[in-house]
């Protein structure tokens, strides 16, 4: 038998795995946000009033938020850090208002998750380039993020959860830390983004491996 009849195709390989984590593909910002909510939906409180069909609804004006936004984003139409933040934080906004109008308590901390995780899982799909904007997108804040920036950048950790934060000047705040802090160290020469795949990696595993 022919050996290369035994290996697997890297390509279908691929298609395999993200297919696993993310599911249908057919709309990538779908996907993504779907998965980036998965990470975050444990620390929403929702109320007796809230129904499969009134999370379902949520979820849709979100995808629907993210769906023009991020087209807005790649579109070459932000061209300074201050013009990101403005938008990010119109973004977080938009999707708190969605679930208080519910009587749905959200904060500032469960948007930038969901925003900040949708866009990380775009770029780690390569469906849509962020090259324009890469050097300004903000970091997913967690509690792993939090332990690593306090270890390799020396930022105190928040004394909030990141999923309570409610101040989105304290969030930007902490943010522009980051953001400066790395820009200082000549021993990082990647975006904030960057830093961040490698660095929540690093105490994920050694969070694994202390369990």
């Amino acid at each position: 038998m022919c050996k290369a009849k035994n290996k697997i195709n890297e390509k279908d390989l691929l298609k395999f795995l993200k297919f696993s984590y993310f599911g249908d593909l057919s709309n990538p910002i779908h996907a993504a946000s779907k998965r980036a909510y998965r990470d975050m939906n444990r620390t929403i409180r929702f109320n007796e009033l809230s129904t499969d069909e009134i999370r379902l609804e949520l979820r849709e004006k979100v995808n629907n938020v993210f769906e023009n936004e991020i087209k807005k984003l790649i579109g070459n139409n932000i061209t300074n850090q201050k013009e990101f933040d403005a938008w990010h934080c119109d973004v977080c906004k938009m999707i708190k208002s969605f679930y208080l109008n519910e009587g749905i308590e959200f904060t500032y901390g469960q948007a930038q998750k969901w925003i900040n995780m949708t866009i990380k899982y775009l770029y780690i799909l390569k469906e849509y380039s962020f090259d324009n904007v890469l050097k300004y997108l903000h970091i997913p804040v967690d509690n792993y993020i939090f332990d690593a920036v306090e270890k390799e950048l020396e930022i105190d950790r928040p004394k909030e959860a990141w999923s309570r934060w409610d101040n989105y000047d304290e969030y930007l705040k902490y943010q522009k830390d980051i953001r400066e802090k790395i820009e200082k160290d000549r021993n990082i020469d990647v975006p904030p983004l960057l830093w961040e795949f490698k660095n929540w990696l690093e105490v994920a595993k050694a969070n694994n491996n202390n369990n």
